[in-house]
C-alpha cells in the first residue's frame, strides 16, 4: 500500500479502518453493514476481487469484479473462482470492453448456466458497440454456442441489455452509468452506485477527460478502481496500447478535483509489478492501495 508517496504495508489498512471508527476488516466480512462514527448502522458495498491483473499466469487471474453477490464487473475470472452455487446468483455483468481477458469467462459461465437449467435470463450489460462485438465474435455459434437463443429465442439464457453512456440505469440494487474512457476499442468506465455510496471504475484506459469530470462531481464517491499496467519506463507502448503508467496515472489524478476517494490500482503486468510498486510510491496526497485477487473490499 502507497500512502504520501511512502509504502506502508498492513498498518495503512488499519489507519484507514480507524479513520472511519470501524472494526477490522476481518471482522465486518460477514456483516451487511458497517458502524458508523455515531453508532449507526450504515449498508457495506462490498466488491471480491475474483482478478486483478493485466495477464494471465498461475496465481494471477484477470480482470472481474464481483459487487455483493450478483453483479459483475468483466468477467476475466468467474469460473474458475466462483462455485456453481455462487455462479448461479450472478444475474448482470458489465462489460468494460471487448477485450478477451475481460470477456473470456461469459462463454463459460453461460455454458455452466444453461446446464444448470436457470430459469432467469443472464443479462450482459455494456454500450451498443461493445454488446455487439461480443455477440459477433464469441456468441457467434462458430466461437462459442448463441446463448441469446438457447434454449429458445423467446425465452434465452443470456439477454444483452444497452446501456447509453452517460445515463443512470438501475440494475437491481444498483444505478450504474457507463462513461467512454481512451483504450483502443470501444471501453466504458462505470459509476456505481447504492445507498448513497459510489465507486467507479475504470476499466483499460490511457488518458482520459469525461471520467474524470464525472468523478469530481460525484458526492458520494469513496474509490476508484484505475488501472496502471506498465511501468514508466515503457510509456510509448503504454500509449500505443491504450494503457497508463505511474507517470500517466499521476498526471490522471490531478484532474480529479477537490474528491479524495482512496485510488485502487488493478491490471498490472505481472513481470513489472515490483517496478510499478516503487514508482506508484512517489506519487503525493493520494491514499493509493495495489489490489490482490481474492481481496475483499468494503467501502
Amino acid at each position: 500500500m502507497f500512502y504520501g508517496g511512502q509504502f506502508i504495508e498492513k498498518p495503512f489498512d488499519v489507519m484507514i479502518l480507524q479513520k472511519h471508527c470501524l472494526p477490522a476488516e476481518g471482522m465486518i466480512a460477514s456483516l451487511p453493514y458497517a458502524v458508523s462514527c455515531h453508532g449507526r448502522r450504515e449498508l457495506d458495498m462490498k466488491i471480491r476481487v475474483l482478478g486483478c491483473h493485466g495477464s494471465q499466469l498461475p496465481n494471477h487471474n484477470t480482470t472481474s469484479f464481483l459487487l455483493g453477490k450478483n453483479i459483475l464487473i468483466d468477467a476475466g475470472a468467474i469460473t474458475q473462482v466462483l462455485t456453481l452455487r455462487q455462479q448461479l446468483l450472478i444475474d448482470y455483468i458489465l462489460v468494460t470492453h471487448a477485450h478477451l481477458d475481460h470477456v473470456r469467462d461469459i462463454m463459460f459461465l453461460a455454458d455452466n448456466l444453461c446446464y444448470a437449467k436457470r430459469k432467469t435470463p443472464l443479462r450482459i450489460c455494456s454500450s451498443r458497440g461493445i454488446l455487439e462485438s461480443i455477440h459477433r465474435h464469441l456468441f457467434n455459434n462458430v466461437i462459442w454456442p448463441d446463448f441469446s437463443r438457447i434454449p429458445s429465442a423467446k425465452n434465452p439464457l443470456v439477454k444483452f441489455e444497452i446501456l447509453s453512456p452517460g445515463r443512470q440505469k438501475t440494475l437491481g440494487d444498483w444505478r450504474v452509468r457507463a462513461i467512454p474512457v481512451h483504450h483502443t476499442v470501444e471501453t466504458m468506465g462505470f459509476l456505481m452506485e447504492s445507498q448513497g455510496k459510489e465507486a467507479l471504475f475504470l476499466g483499460d484506459t490511457g488518458p482520459t477527460e469525461d471520467v474524470w469530470k464525472v468523478a469530481g462531481a460525484a458526492k458520494g464517491l469513496r474509490a476508484i478502481f484505475v488501472e496502471t499496467s506498465l511501468p514508466a519506463g515503457m510509456q510509448s507502448l503504454a500509449d500505443k496500447t491504450g494503457h497508463l503508467t505511474p507517470l500517466t496515472l499521476a498526471a490522471e489524478l490531478k484532474k480529479l478535483k477537490g474528491a479524495i476517494p482512496d485510488i485502487y490500482l488493478y491490471h498490472m503486468k505481472p513481470r513489472y509489478a515490483g517496478i510499478i510498486h516503487r514508482e506508484v510510491a512517489s506519487i503525493p496526497e493520494r491514499k493509493i492501495h495495489v489490489i490482490k485477487d481474492g481481496q475483499v473490499i468494503h467501502l
